[in-house]
């Protein structure tokens, strides 16, 4: 508990600073017209298991609704990390596109489904990755709930990027083009069942 509390005492400014941006009034986002654009910005503060690390990013993440039956949303993810790992320093840069498709199951549940593929620079490390995310959305007026498992795995990379992570967190509607979301995020490695570390995240999004 301590950690999870340092967590977000860690993110309260970017929190704080997203909503104030954001905020000219309640009613609910529409992300399902064809042709709308949005802008996310997310911040992540990832701490390793027993906080033997630490890690900071920023992930601006563009994206466009489509018409399709298939793909509902493209996106770009352009993020950007600095970690701190026993006094010792490096940068992280990951370049990806993510697709999702949107399953309704009721006035207010669905299941939304992405797919990710992308390419990472890690330290001396350069490698692909690709990831699957199932997740269960409810929504009560203008918050949304979401629990979502993530399947990552790496390729021509070490074992230690292939994950599982358990995503879980509100969405806040601020207006009719705006929301904000928090999740926290915890990654397991795939081969040892091991834990690997706990994120906390705020994202911001603007739709045009």
């Amino acid at each position: 508990m301590t950690h999870l509390h340092s967590g977000w005492r860690a993110l309260a400014p970017a929190v704080a600073s997203l909503a104030l941006l954001l905020w000219p009034g309640i009613a609910p986002a529409d992300e399902n017209e064809p042709g709308k654009a949005k802008l996310g910005i997310e911040y992540e503060l990832e701490n390793g298991a027993r906080n033997a690390w630490q890690s900071r990013s920023l992930t601006l993440v563009p994206g466009i609704t489509l018409d399709n039956p298939w793909v509902h949303m493209v996106e770009a993810l352009i993020e950007g990390a600095h970690e701190h790992d026993s006094g010792e320093r490096s940068t992280e840069r990951k370049l990806a596109l993510r697709l999702r498709h949107n399953f309704t199951l009721g006035p207010d549940s669905r299941l939304v489904l992405r797919a990710l593929a992308g390419h990472a620079v890690q330290g001396d490390e350069k490698y692909f990755y690709w990831y699957a995310e199932p997740s269960f959305r409810y929504a009560l007026g203008p918050v949304e709930l979401m629990l979502g498992y993530r399947h990552q795995r790496a390729i021509e990379a070490g074992k230690g990027h292939d994950l599982h992570k358990l995503r879980l967190g509100p969405s806040f509607d601020l207006s009719e083009n705006a929301e904000i979301e928090f999740r926290w995020a915890r990654s397991w490695h795939m081969h040892t069942g091991a834990h690997v570390s706990d994120a906390y995240i705020v994202e911001g999004t603007w739709r045009f």
